[in-house]
């Protein structure tokens, strides 16, 4: 019994990464007509009213007051941290480019994970982060041929986003130990959205959401139900039961399938040196696969 529930949180979190490896395409779309502020703003506005069926159907807990610093630590930066820094970083680098920093998630994971919950930190983990930074480095050249500006600060806001993605993981933790991972989604979402209200600008948001072509509307769409209302939940359930740094190793999708769909459906090109450093990405996240040590 406990290998079959084992194997279906496995083969949900295989189906979730597929649906989040595709979403930096459709960020890239959707940042074509769209602020980052606005588009991380419409993706949880249209998320929001949902949240409330959940305590009526679920029966969500209440959480104790010692916890509610971090949960609200955890909602920032999942919702305000990783999306404003994903969305402005795919108004400067490709969705491509995108996809392969995200492969830092689960190397970042472990290195938390061993930072707050001392969980076990393999050398080679180290090593494979020492090999995807280098990696990372000639992934910047390859972009224009040397480092700019500008395709530094968009690389900078993608690794920024899988910082927040691994940190808010690593901090959720004892939370979803001690409550239902549904619980600390919704509460989390919840709160998230309310964090993002600062960056709203109604005159701006309702301007855009008028002239929107329909692609933009479905990338929207599949970026808030797909990504996020159906996504969270099967990821903070995978929390429930297995280590923060295990269900990281699940981001190595990322990379692979979303440089894969930026290639495809956007028609994004790859320069040899930008894939000699998506290779050394990858290498570094093989190095630092925590299944190897099994």
């Amino acid at each position: 019994m406990r290998d079959r529930k084992a194997a279906l949180v496995n083969l949900s979190l295989v189906g979730l990464f597929l649906v989040w490896a595709n979403a930096f395409t459709f960020v890239r779309i959707a940042t074509r007509s769209l602020t980052p502020a606005n588009l991380a703003i419409l993706r949880f506005a249209l998320v929001w009213p949902f949240l409330f069926l959940f305590p009526g159907l679920y029966r969500l807990r209440k959480l104790e007051r010692r916890d509610w610093s971090r949960l609200l630590l955890v909602s920032f930066l999942m919702v305000v941290g990783y999306h404003l820094a994903l969305n402005a970083a795919e108004t400067r680098v490709t969705a491509s480019v995108a996809a392969l920093t995200a492969g830092f998630a689960p190397i970042l994971t472990g290195v938390l994970s061993a930072l707050f919950l001392h969980e076990r930190l393999p050398g080679r983990r180290v090593a494979g982060l020492v090999v995807s930074l280098a990696g990372l480095v000639v992934l910047v050249l390859g972009i224009n041929g040397r480092i700019e500006l500008t395709s530094l600060l968009g690389v900078f806001l993608a690794f920024l986003a899988p910082l927040c993605w691994s940190l808010s993981t690593v901090l959720s933790k004892p939370l979803v130990t001690r409550y239902r991972g549904l619980d600390v989604t919704v509460w989390g979402l919840f709160l998230g959205t309310l964090f993002l209200l600062p960056w709203l600008r109604p005159a701006s948001l309702v301007s855009q959401v008028m002239t929107m072509p329909f692609i933009a509307w479905a990338s929207v769409a599949y970026l808030a139900y797909l990504s996020i209302l159906l996504g969270y939940p099967v990821w903070f359930h995978a929390l429930e039961t297995k280590k923060a740094s295990e269900t990281g190793m699940f981001v190595y999708l990322n990379p692979l399938i979303g440089t894969a769909s930026g290639v495809l459906f956007l028609h994004e090109s790859l320069t040899p040196l930008m894939m000699l450093g998506a290779a050394g990405i990858l290498a570094g996240l093989v190095i630092a696969n925590p299944l190897a040590d099994r």
